[in-house]
């Protein structure tokens, strides 16, 4: 009787630490992520497998093992009784086959098949055991280190190349980075309105050259929808144009949680919002992507050319952040403004008009041009003086 449970408890054993082992092994890391950053179920489970893989596994790797050990153990008592020829017979035409269909082949087969279901509920077990096993296994006690230790310089940087590093680096500041500052603002933005013919529809497309634009209705604050150009491919005489639904996010959002979104939902295209509700400018899935290939294009390309000299001039958008304007010329801005065109209206207390000339902390500006409503190229370079130096608000 001790054999026969010997040699079922084994083997019941060694397939769950089996089927746990695979499941975490095959569910992969953005996958948690997403789990965790949109608190969906097995958030918790998912941060635990993050946070110490290499508990979890050390963990189904000795309940495998054990169960093993315990199944051969049992075997070994419940057929101690034949002899050595049928006792051979039985081990190796059915006893290791079966055990290794039951064990091994079944257990992986139905990981792969459901790895998510296998890891929510058997991850949670395998964390306990393998915090009581911590002592014993070396595996055990190993947990991922923190992200931000991995950067050059950090505790755990030897974890990774150079070039990774970069990458890694590249990769975080996306993730923190919010929306409002990829966005395209609401002075930028062009817009259809509610109830315009197709004929004019069309007309805004071809002036504009986008492929999509957002249709509102009364004001830019209440925007219902978007038209793609090809849309006006599919009216009919006297029929009107689809409008698609679009979604509507905060504009403090972090940008790599708006990317997992739209993928997810197959989106292209958000609105985005400020804290009282009104639209402060819209958001794009080629938005997304291009400012996660700069940043970690662009923090290898400022890594390598951080011993390079600071540049003399440069001609700015007025939608430049302060912030890289800042670290270009290494001056001290103030961070009242979020952009070159909101430090030059901060400053002036106006809109600036093209050809004025300023200095303001240590950089010379030369506004080229500007309408009556936004500023939108500046040159910008080194000046000798530090304070503040502004034409009097009559002059033209």
């Amino acid at each position: 009787m001790t054999g026969w449970l010997l040699l079922l408890g084994g083997a019941v054993l060694a397939t769950l630490g089996t089927t746990a082992g695979v499941g975490a092994a095959a569910v992969s890391r953005m996958e948690l992520s997403r789990w965790v950053s949109q608190r969906l179920r097995g958030a918790r489970v998912a941060g635990v497998l993050l946070g110490a893989p290499g508990r979890i596994m050390a963990a189904t790797n000795f309940a495998a093992t054990a169960g093993t050990l315990l199944a051969a153990l049992g075997l070994a008592e419940v057929l101690g009784d034949l002899p050595p020829p049928a006792l051979g017979a039985t081990v190796v035409l059915f006893a290791v086959p079966l055990f290794g269909a039951l064990t091994y082949a079944l257990p992986r087969a139905l990981a792969r098949r459901w790895p998510q279901p296998v890891v929510r509920v058997a991850v949670p077990w395998f964390d306990r055991l393998g915090l009581l096993l911590s002592p014993l296994l070396p595996g055990a006690a190993a947990e991922r280190p923190e992200l931000k230790s991995l950067l050059p310089g950090g505790e755990g940087s030897d974890w990774f190349e150079r070039g990774e590093l970069e990458v890694l680096a590249g990769l975080m500041a996306f993730t923190e980075r919010p929306v409002r500052e990829i966005m395209t603002a609401r002075t930028e933005i062009v817009a259809v309105e509610e109830g315009l013919a197709p004929r004019e529809v069309a007309q805004i497309f071809a002036d504009s050259g986008y492929s999509r634009l957002p249709v509102y209705r009364e004001s830019l604050d209440n925007i219902v929808g978007m038209i793609y150009v090809f849309d006006l491919l599919k009216v009919t005489p006297g029929g009107t144009l689809r409008i698609r639904p679009v979604v509507t996010v905060p504009s403090s959002k972090a940008c790599a949680d708006l990317l997992f979104e739209m993928q997810r939902e197959r989106k292209y295209f958000a609105v985005v919002l400020d804290e009282y509700g009104g639209t402060a400018g819209i958001v794009t899935l080629q938005d997304l992507l291009d400012a996660l290939v700069e940043g970690i294009f662009g923090q290898i390309a400022e890594d390598e050319g951080a011993a390079s000299e600071v540049p003399q001039i440069l001609e700015a958008d007025g939608g430049m952040r302060i912030a890289d304007l800042a670290a270009r010329f290494q001056a001290e801005l103030p961070s009242g403004a979020e952009t070159v065109a909101g430090l030059l209206i901060r400053a002036l207390g106006r809109i600036p008009r093209p050809g004025e000339r300023f200095v303001y902390r240590g950089l010379e500006f030369d506004v080229l041009e500007a309408s009556p409503s936004r500023v939108q190229r500046v040159l910008v370079r080194r000046a000798p003086v530090q304070e503040i130096v502004l034409p009097a608000s009559g002059e033209s």
